[in-house]
């Protein structure tokens, strides 16, 4: 394990002295500079880059903090490297995509090389409370004779679709739900045999295509009635892009604990958006969401090591007075210091 990360590191270290001359995001922001071809380590030094490659992808095998980014892909036309997805932090190990369809080719590409050379998963998310929500605004309203599990099942079987049109590979599902604790009893019938229809579209499609797709739980765990979903789910992430201090991450933790999946627990925290402002971005004491869910992950929780840190929608970052991504790096470097 020492010989593998020291030699990480060292190709790491190689890598970034070969890239010390590549030019800054600044001259990246003009349109027009997206016609001129720069020089880069790939081209330059294209065995040095094999070696880096080759040790990353080890990399993703050895034991550390899964690193997960959810990113926004709105951007078909870039004019900026920051809305490529290949410029993303390389020891990222899954990248979600916020909107999983209508992928151009060129996304088909770096998804290819995200995949094939660099070692990183590539996932989308599935939300109930999304669609719920949707059901309950847009579809109920203008169409009531329409009812909700119908909706859900014909959304699910569309999200479900995707994974046969793109190379995913695999599905985060998100659910947050509700507590029950003090519904009535049709209240809780109702919610009952939503979380069923839903969960159970979901087993009996896994239950069919295991090969090859891995499933990631976001949410609240501890709000499902039936949690055997979770033994399907190597990680699950409780969703903390709400929390804007230290303590609220733990007490999502006491609360969506369970023993005999202690070893899966991970957390997300809300990114930096690419437009617009997010007051979750950074916590009460001024410090980034990334940095705080950092120094939390390092500690142990309810006697063990946190799994895996997730950032949701986080390429607003790679425009880092810094850095590129300086806020993503440095977390990556907290969890997991021996790699950069």
């Amino acid at each position: 394990m020492k010989t593998m990360k020291k030699g990480i590191k060292i190709a790491a270290a190689l890598l970034l002295m070969a890239t010390m001359t590549l030019p800054s995001c600044e001259e990246w922001t003009d349109v027009d500079n997206l016609d001129i071809k720069y020089g880069n380590v790939e081209e330059e030094n294209p065995e040095l880059y094999a070696r880096y490659l080759a040790s990353l992808r080890e990399y993703r095998n050895t034991d550390h903090t899964q690193v997960y980014a959810w990113w926004d892909n709105s951007v078909k036309f870039p004019v900026s490297k920051g809305h490529y997805l290949r410029e993303i932090p390389d020891s990222i190990d899954v990248v979600g995509l916020l909107y999983p369809d209508l992928l151009t080719q060129s996304e088909l590409d770096q998804i290819d090389e995200l995949r094939t050379q660099k070692g990183m998963k590539v996932i989308y998310t599935i939300d109930f409370d999304r669609m719920k929500t949707d059901y309950t605004n847009n579809i109920k309203p203008n169409t009531p004779e329409r009812s909700f599990h119908s909706f859900l099942a014909d959304t699910l079987s569309y999200a479900l679709s995707l994974l046969k049109k793109y190379p995913y590979d695999g599905i985060c599902i998100a659910y947050q739900g509700e507590s029950t604790v003090l519904m009535d009893d049709v209240e809780k019938k109702e919610y009952m045999e939503d979380e069923n229809c839903f969960i159970g579209i979901l087993t009996d499609w896994y239950d069919r295509n295991r090969g090859g797709v891995e499933l990631t739980f976001l949410g609240a765990p501890e709000n499902l009635l039936d949690q055997s979903i979770l033994a399907n789910c190597p990680t699950i992430l409780l969703d903390g892009r709400t929390a804007s201090a230290a303590n609220e991450l733990t007490t999502l933790m006491t609360e969506g604990y369970m023993a005999e999946y202690g070893t899966r627990y991970g957390m997300v925290v809300a990114g930096t958006p690419l437009s617009g402002t997010n007051r979750y971005a950074t916590f009460s004491n001024g410090s980034p969401a990334t940095a705080a869910v950092a120094a939390w992950a390092n500690t142990s929780q309810q006697r063990n090591r946190i799994r895996a840190v997730g950032v949701y929608d986080f390429g607003g970052d790679y425009f880092n007075a810094s850095n590129t991504y300086g806020n993503m790096r440095s977390m990556i470097t907290t969890l997991n210091p021996s790699i950069k």
